[in-house]
């Protein structure tokens, strides 16, 4: 495979997101923020549909649809393990992130009008960290990421 455009784009994706994530941080916002949430999904969605197109427009719009959504797919991919890969060094190396983090999700969860399981649910949640944070970006990553290839395979011309 020589072309690389699924992996230009999903560095590209990542990198943005942890800038906003680094933003977010050092502005002391709430992981729970709407807007960082909301932008950090539009980030990947846009690119995620440019790198279908810019694939398309590379292939001299010869690529199937199945060929545009796998370069979709592969960018979602490598963004997700990039972030991923990111989120968690971060986490490592800022351990006030990683509580503020963790206090942010049982705010977020279903018990959080609840202040006597917190304690517990926080020593649940750290312990578990790094696979509930993994999850997480994996769902709040590639499902949208689907949906932005399908999109993008969509929008591409093909043959």
């Amino acid at each position: 495979m020589k072309n690389k455009t699924h992996l230009r784009f999903g560095f590209m994706a990542a990198a943005i997101n942890f800038a906003l994530l680094l933003t977010q941080y050092f502005t002391h916002t709430s992981s729970a923020n709407i807007f960082f949430r909301i932008l950090s999904l539009a980030v990947l969605v846009v690119a995620v549909v440019a790198s279908c197109l810019r694939f398309s427009r590379e292939m001299e719009h010869k690529a199937s649809f199945g060929e545009v959504f796998g370069t979709g797919f592969r960018t979602t991919a490598a963004a997700t393990v990039i972030f991923a890969a990111l989120f968690m060094l971060f986490a490592q190396v800022m351990p006030g992130y990683k509580d503020a983090f963790i206090h942010d999700m049982i705010a977020m969860g279903p018990q959080a009008d609840m202040p006597e399981t917190h304690a517990a649910e926080f020593e649940r949640l750290k312990q578990a960290f790094p696979v509930t944070v993994l999850s997480g970006i994996l769902m709040l990553y590639v499902l949208p990421g689907i949906v932005a290839s399908v999109l993008g395979a969509a929008l591409a011309k093909k043959k």
